[in-house]
């Protein structure tokens, strides 16, 4: 069985195989022909243990999806092929540390988000290795603010850059998602705070040139709704960089060449 990421229209099934789709996956599914079929799954018991892991999956790709569509759409352009699946399997992890029965642990993004540290979205330009720009985090006076400060640098020597760049950006965006518990009554899944899941704050540096001379330092504060954002919420900082090429009056997005992580999760 393989999962394939093409819309229905697009998909062709071979001779012998089928198509079928599951709850919690965005996308058919190819089977050869003789497996169990798609009711078989949903009903048989011999099958529970795969629908629970579906009920986590569904979650798990739920979280991936909202922190994706957060994203603006210059940072949306960094993401390298199949980041959703990338994104959706660090979030299925955080069922796996807590107890209780597969289908019911609760996912707790603001206990244990931090596995998702230093995740990148590009691994072709790791943020890490083309930012070499020194800069600082601090938390604002509330939950939900971040205070972020970028010293003077000089951008030819401190970026890893495509050659053809001429600017980059630096862009921060914050982003809430909230916690999931097994809901006993409904028996599924439920947001601890839905009305702040996939809220986000936004912090955007000016189109700047690669020069060989100083910047002037940054300081720019991100903030989510200006509220204090509740427990049951991790708080994902995504930090990006984005080279440029100045070209027939319009700036080209080399978005191959640009970085971008989760910096870390609050």
């Amino acid at each position: 069985m393989k999962n394939v990421s093409e819309t229905p229209k697009e998909i062709e099934v071979p001779k012998g195989y089928r198509k079928y789709s599951l709850k919690g996956v965005n996308h058919p599914i190819i089977a050869r022909k003789g497996g169990p079929t798609a009711k078989q799954i949903k009903t048989k018991a011999s099958y529970k243990e795969l629908r629970n892991n579906q009920k986590e999956f569904g979650v798990a790709s739920q979280m991936a999806k909202t922190l994706r569509q957060s994203l603006s759409e210059g940072m949306s352009e960094i993401c390298e092929t199949y980041i959703s699946g990338k994104l959706t399997a660090q979030f299925r992890n955080l069922a796996k540390m807590e107890e209780g029965k597969t289908g019911t642990r609760p996912l707790f993004l603001s206990k244990h988000g931090h596995i998702l540290n230093g995740f990148e979205f590009n691994s072709s330009a790791p943020y890490e290795k083309i930012f070499g720009a020194k800069y600082f985090v601090k938390p604002g006076s509330q939950r939900g603010q971040v205070i972020l400060h970028f010293p003077a640098f000089i951008p030819a020597k401190t970026f890893k850059h495509p050659k053809e760049s001429t600017n980059f950006k630096i862009t921060a965006r914050l982003i809430a998602l909230s916690d999931y518990q097994f809901d006993q009554s409904s028996q599924g899944y439920k947001p601890v705070n839905k009305d702040l899941h996939g809220k986000f704050g936004t912090y955007e540096s000016a189109m700047l040139p690669l020069l060989k001379i100083p910047t002037e330092p940054m300081t720019g504060m991100v903030s989510i709704d200006d509220r204090i954002i509740p427990e049951g919420t991790g708080l994902f900082l995504v930090m990006a960089v984005s080279f440029y090429k100045y070209e027939s009056g319009k700036f080209i997005h080399l978005n191959k060449g640009s970085g971008m992580q989760i910096q870390r999760v609050l």
